[in-house]
């Protein structure tokens, strides 16, 4: 079945005004590199804060870029380092976490305070990289105390910014079968002039990434990111 132009815009248009400006999107493999990030989203992501993630870690990453040119493969030391350097977590959420911006968020020192602690404890069970995390997390037992010790310090309330963090971090089972449905699905069903029998989701997806001018691949990660950010938008997998 083609897919109709109406359901590619639909999509298109509601990957714009969910997922932001597409130039703006952290590659999947950026986060597969750097612990830091995948702490700082998921720990900022959580229930409403999903729009306030992606400033912060364009931020962050301005700030390490200014203090160390290249790509930010920042392990757990690493973000404890510009915690250090910032002085306390009050202060990193109006040096680094707001870099080169004003200061006014009244809830960002609470998330700052969250992101160093969850930090410190991953650094503490000696987890510094991507790969020491997901390492840790390759059996059972060890994947239960690793996500107890997770949302014990990060402050969550439920498993949302575990599963994030899995997602980013190229974990095990955090891919729900039906984000890509959902999502398209909704798109559809918001948009009056894309009505009536519709292609496989993944293809209006891809055909949508083409109009977005992104790689299919980098799409559906923004998608699955964007569903994890919201309640009951991934399975429980702990």
């Amino acid at each position: 079945m083609s897919v109709s132009e109406h359901q590619v815009q639909a999509v298109a248009s509601a990957c714009r005004n969910q997922l932001g400006d597409p130039s703006g999107w952290v590659p999947p493999d950026e986060y597969r590199r750097s612990l830091a990030l995948c702490i700082i989203e998921s720990v900022q992501a959580a229930g409403s804060r999903y729009a306030d993630a992606g400033t912060v870690i364009d931020r962050y990453r301005a700030y390490r870029r200014a203090h160390s040119p290249g790509p930010v493969d920042d392990g757990a030391r690493e973000l404890l380092r510009t915690f250090e350097e910032a002085g306390s977590s009050d202060q990193w959420a109006g040096k680094i976490g707001s870099y080169k911006r004003r200061y006014s968020e009244a809830a960002a020192p609470l998330r700052a305070a969250e992101i160093q602690r969850t930090a410190e404890k991953l650094h503490t069970l000696r987890i510094d990289s991507v790969r020491d995390l997901l390492d840790a997390t390759r059996d059972e037992p060890g994947r239960a105390r690793l996500h107890d010790a997770w949302v014990e310090c990060s402050g969550a309330h439920d498993d949302t910014t575990w599963e994030h963090l899995m997602l980013l971090a190229g974990g095990p089972h955090t891919q729900r079968p039906g984000a890509i449905d959902e999502f398209v699905g909704s798109a559809l069903a918001n948009d009056a002039d894309a009505a009536g029998p519709a292609a496989p989701s993944p293809e209006i997806l891809a055909a949508a990434a083409a109009s977005l001018g992104v790689a299919p691949p980098a799409l559906e990660h923004a998608v699955r990111r964007w569903k994890c950010a919201h309640a009951d938008a991934c399975d429980t997998v702990a």
